[in-house]
């Protein structure tokens, strides 16, 4: 009897012992199966003036790991370094450098691709000292405007009186800058008459005391400011990379929609820019700042054609729509609406896209 008992002793933990190798064996299996998920890195480039919000916020929610992408952010602030770093392969996508500037850089020959959105509109003010007149786009007649040649400032203004009938090289001057203080400094100093800067200027406008005298999107709504823009040929060997990366910005996105979003968002910035509360608030919480990640196909067809009719791009061999992309976007948003059915959020962005891009 004794030895029956122990045999069934034996037999028993034989059992235990092959139940807990099995079950070390499935963790393993399933510790290897989520290491072997694909982490994408991808080199993207900013201005440190107004940053990259969809990644502060992605990052802080967690949205960049869980959709398995690792960007390395690099701040350049001056954009013809910033297109000679994605020429080069320096970096693999840059955010906030308008969309005339890199169209100019398309029409000279460089193979970019636009395949979403930052900004659609940027809070690019045009100001000017306080005993100057301005009622009208009319008062620019026969004036001096300071600017920053080839940003969006710049060229969105040119559009403007383009289309206000403005003979560009007659009718107006335009003084040329290299930077945002000196368009500053020379209207506060009377070398010009108006002057427009990049996003992040409003407070610094005022404690030079002069004052704002008109925002280019009550006249041009939607005229597209910050592009997402890759090499193509980066584009058509990493869709996977872009639309993942495209998946955790629009999930930013959303959560900046959210009560405390945007809160949120200037606390970030503020941190990661080392930037005043107020100086962030000034443009961030602006109501001439959009941030909208959709690539806005039509908007940037439409600038193209004024730059063309005002004499920027002179090239008509190049066809601009072979350097917009819209199906990774709308791959990343269709996903988005499969993973989460009930966000009314990506159903509205789904609808904006048809009328922005089709």
């Amino acid at each position: 009897m004794k030895k029956i008992f122990k045999t069934i002793a034996l037999l028993a933990i034989a059992m235990l012992s092959l139940t807990a190798c099995a079950t070390k064996s499935n963790n393993t299996s399933n510790k290897s199966s989520s290491e072997k998920k694909t982490t994408h890195k991808v080199k993207l480039a900013a201005q440190a003036t107004s940053g990259q919000v969809f990644q502060f916020l992605a990052e802080d929610k967690g949205y960049l790991k869980e959709e398995g992408i690792d960007v390395e952010l690099k701040y350049i602030n001056n954009g013809t370094d910033a297109f000679q770093a994605l020429s080069s392969g320096q970096v693999d996508v840059i955010s906030t450098y308008g969309t005339g500037g890199p169209l100019i850089q398309i029409a000279k020959g460089q193979d970019f691709t636009m395949f979403g959105g930052y900004m659609i509109i940027g809070a690019t003010p045009v100001f000017a000292n306080p005993n100057t007149t301005y009622k009208s786009v009319e008062d620019f007649r026969g004036k001096k405007i300071a600017i920053m040649r080839g940003g969006t400032p710049d060229i969105v203004l040119k559009g403007i009186l383009y289309d206000a009938g403005f003979d560009l090289k007659k009718d107006v001057t335009f003084i040329e800058m290299k930077k945002n203080t000196d368009v500053m400094e020379a209207v506060r100093s009377g070398q010009a008459d108006f002057g427009s800067v990049s996003t992040g200027f409003e407070l610094q406008i005022a404690k030079a005391g002069m004052k704002i005298v008109m925002w280019p999107d009550e006249l041009w709504p939607d005229h597209s400011c910050c592009r997402m823009i890759a090499k193509t040929s980066w584009l058509k060997e990493n869709p996977e990379a872009a639309q993942k990366l495209l998946r955790a910005y629009l999930r930013a996105e959303e959560a900046m929609q959210k009560d405390g979003g945007m809160n949120r968002v200037v606390e970030l910035t503020t941190q990661k820019l080392d930037m005043s509360p107020e100086t962030a608030k000034s443009f961030l919480l602006s109501p001439h700042m959009k941030y909208d990640t959709d690539p806005y196909k039509n908007s940037i067809i439409k600038m193209w054609q004024k730059m063309n009719g005002f004499g920027y791009i002179t090239d008509p061999k190049v066809k601009v729509e072979d350097h917009i992309d819209t199906a990774n976007y709308k791959a990343a948003l269709d996903s988005l609406i499969k993973d989460y059915p009930n966000s009314e959020f990506f159903k509205k962005k789904l609808e904006a896209f048809k009328k922005n891009n089709l």
